[in-house]
């Protein structure tokens, strides 16, 4: 019977451990390391502006600075709030499906490119840039 309650308590701590090893979302490395500007180039879709409760905007990646070299081919969607900057093209009301664009987002520096794309959606967007068709 001792057996089988070590085994079950060793068991329940297993998940535990691995659940606090994930990487931190919060804008700082694990480390408390800098943040920097990710810059991405692309295709826009699927814009719905704030104030609506699902602000966001969809970026298939076709470019990218440095720090964001491995995302380019990826679809990323970005939330979005009253402190993100929205510039629109010449003339234009809204961002429309295909519009080509630039979604900024300031993030941690030194992350693993496999956790790179879910930790950048996790911040807001900084700026959206929409250069139109």
């Amino acid at each position: 019977m001792k057996k089988a309650l070590i085994l079950a308590i060793a068991a329940l701590a297993v998940p535990s451990v691995a659940l606090a090893a994930k990487p931190d979302p919060s804008g700082k490395g694990k480390d408390g390391g800098p943040n920097v500007m990710y810059v991405l180039d692309g295709k826009l879709s699927a814009y719905t502006p704030y104030p609506a409760a699902d602000a966001s905007i969809t970026i298939v990646i076709t470019a990218s600075n440095g720090h964001g070299e491995v995302l380019v081919g990826q679809a990323l969607t970005f939330p979005l709030d009253a402190s993100t900057k929205i510039s629109l093209a010449n003339g234009l009301t809204s961002i429309a499906d295909d519009d080509n664009g630039t979604v900024k987002i300031s993030a941690p520096k030194n992350v693993s490119s496999r956790d790179l794309d879910w930790i950048l959606q996790a911040n807001l967007a900084t700026q959206v840039i929409d250069a139109g068709q």
